[in-house]
């Protein structure tokens, strides 16, 4: 975890204000078929002024890159849910980009389509928890492409765990 000073992000021009930068991963491993790492890894950014809302950013193509945590919600990047004070999670969905044969381990086909939403969105709950003292009032989620899929997704799978859902042309 890491403080960022007022300015030092800008997101299409604009300057962000003050936040906090975690980074980190969840649940590593080996692939049992491919013996390759594994892990769900994530940053999240976390506003001194915090409106109170929580965006999970889901990420569009094959994922596997860790995308900065800047909540993009389709009106371009100054109108990013970090740049109004939400609290941004965005991940690479449980495996490392470029490759696609990520999709030889089982399991990394299972975060891939579902489970690292799943597992994120509680631990980023928690998170928001350890920082500011309450749970966020309310949660989002939403994504292009792939990352419309993942929101899609997500309203099936977990409904209860967001407020709303933002999908974006989603591919599959």
């Amino acid at each position: 975890a890491a403080l960022v000073a007022a300015g030092t992000l800008n997101i299409g021009g604009t300057p962000i204000a003050e936040h906090c930068r975690v980074t980190g991963s969840m649940l590593p491993r080996t692939g049992p078929v491919d013996s390759q790492p594994y892990a769900i890894g994530f940053e999240m950014r976390l506003p001194t002024a915090w409106n109170g809302r929580f965006y999970h950013q889901v990420n569009g193509g094959l994922d596997g890159s860790v995308l900065t945590a800047q909540g993009a919600l389709g009106g371009g990047p100054t109108t990013g849910a970090l740049a109004q004070g939400f609290a941004v999670i965005s991940s690479n969905a449980g495996h490392a980009a470029p490759t696609p044969f990520f999709g030889l381990d089982p399991q990394a086909r299972l975060d891939y389509g579902y489970q690292a939403v799943g597992k994120l969105t509680p631990m980023a709950k928690a998170l928001i928890l350890a920082a500011y003292g309450k749970r966020p009032d309310r949660s989002y989620i939403g994504g292009c492409s792939n990352g419309g899929r993942h929101t899609f997704v997500a309203a099936a799978r977990y409904a209860n765990e967001y407020d709303g859902f933002l999908a974006g042309a989603p591919g599959y």
